[in-house]
Order: C-alpha cells, then structure tokens, then sequence
C-alpha cells in the first residue's frame, strides 16, 4: 500500500491536507483524485474570480506527484458581454 495526500483548490481557497490515504497504486491514487475532482464539480463549478478547481496527489512526503485541474472559461462570440 502507498500512501498519498489531497490538497483541494475551490472557491473557498486552498485546503491543505491533513490526513493520508492508502492505495493500491499511483493509478488507483490517481483515480480517486479524479473522482473527488468531480464530486467537487458536481457541488458547484468554478466561478469569478477563481476560474479553477483542483485536486493536487501529493506523496508520502508531500511532493507533488500530479495535479488535475477543471477550468471553467467563458468565450464570448460577436458583440455579446459573458
């Protein structure tokens, strides 16, 4: 088993993590950060000021290890204000 971290990025700033979790695998810890970046979205997406939403795995040591990011961007088409 390998332990790894979550630090969250949303609307209400960072969250640094203070526990671990235990996985098979780097894939399996990949995985469930994907699925916790969704759950995320499913609560609210991204909105001004804040664009983004993330999930940053960090190791056991906490090294960043990968980042998966949602970005929320507006293009606006014609004369029309988003």
């Amino acid at each position: 088993m390998e332990r790894y971290y979550f630090k969250i990025q949303d609307q209400d700033g960072v969250l640094q993590p203070d526990r671990s979790f235990e996985f098979l695998d780097l894939q399996k810890a990949k995985d469930e950060a994907k699925t916790l970046l969704a759950e995320m979205a499913i609560d609210g997406l991204p909105n001004e000021p804040v664009d983004s939403i993330s999930v940053e795995l960090q190791d056991a040591n906490r090294v960043p290890v990968v980042t998966f990011r949602l970005v929320l961007e507006a293009i606006p088409h014609g004369t029309n204000q988003v």
